[in-house]
């Protein structure tokens, strides 16, 4: 049975176990135009010949560049299980990649490594093959309520700086941070509120990291609706939730809803998780496969 905590949103969302976020502003003059530019999708590379992220077939030249946290490449590189962040155009027939970003959710050192799982940067990631202590890898993945569960790990050789990417949370009442299931002791941080994805960069210093950037955001422009597929976070007592490593966030009057721990497709409209007719252009909706959306 689907908890309380949906009533307001998406009903049949836990049904649909595919990957993207897909960020891009609606706005009144480009509805009337009919384009769609500014369009974007974030999600885990499941073919090539293209690429396909969310079952969208995205059209790209194989050497558009790739940013990366890890260093610059071509899109020719990328292979499934990458996730990327990637802004698109369509034609009327196909999406195309106008520009690409490579995102990781942990860059680091692995340790405490055991079957199946191992420890980065002091968040636990489920793997298959984990690395061996001290091993350098850069991970691919989707955060859950206990860590990352990975879709693709990379060994690399050692670096000067560790980065982790997630939702940002603030806990009042111990005044920690967080960045996914990672705590902080930041200065307080201006323009970034509870959900927004943040990708930290640092030195260790032993356990501690020693923040030296922050990063805001997916995108380098202001999102607009999307489509994610990700894990919810637990119910803060606020009735705050978000969908980790997404940018999506709801409030819910059921503190103690026992959330859903499969993986989900949801859709959102500027950093909020859309509820059901608010957007007038479900031919919009359709065409990224957002759920509730029909013929």
């Amino acid at each position: 049975m689907m908890p309380q905590v949906f009533d307001r949103w998406f009903a049949p969302i836990y049904l649909i176990l595919t990957l993207a976020v897909a960020p891009f502003a609606i706005a009144e003059e480009r509805e009337r135009e009919g384009g769609l530019t500014g369009t974007g999708i974030v999600g885990e590379i499941t073919e090539l010949g293209s690429i396909i992220v969310n079952d969208q077939r995205i059209k790209f030249d194989s050497q558009l560049p790739v940013t990366s946290a890890l260093s610059p490449q071509t899109a020719e590189a990328l292979v499934p299980g990458d996730t990327v962040a990637a802004l698109i155009s369509y034609d009327g027939t196909d999406w195309t990649a106008l520009s690409i970003s490579q995102t990781h959710t942990l860059i680091g050192p692995a340790t405490a490594v055991d079957a199946g799982r191992f420890n980065i940067l002091g968040v636990p990631v489920v793997w298959p093959d984990p690395p061996a202590p001290g091993t350098w890898v850069a991970v691919s993945g989707f955060w859950t309520p206990d860590g990352v569960k990975g879709t693709r790990v990379v060994t690399i050789e050692p670096r000067e700086t560790v980065v982790l990417q997630g939702s940002y949370r603030f806990d009042p009442g111990a005044s920690v941070h967080f960045v996914g299931t990672r705590s902080f002791a930041f200065e307080p941080l201006q323009h970034v509120t509870d959900g927004d994805v943040i990708r930290v960069t640092g030195t260790l210093e032993g356990e501690r990291i020693r923040v030296t950037q922050i990063k805001h955001g997916l995108f380098d422009q202001p999102v607009g609706l999307v489509l994610v597929e990700g894990y919810l976070s637990s119910v803060a007592p606020s009735g705050f939730y978000t969908v980790g490593g997404s940018g999506l966030t709801a409030y819910t009057d059921n503190v103690r809803a026992e959330m859903p721990q499969e993986r989900l497709r949801v859709c959102g409209i500027d950093g909020r998780l859309q509820q059901q007719g608010s957007v007038a252009d479900t031919d919009l909706l359709k065409r990224l496969g957002c759920p509730n959306t029909s013929d």
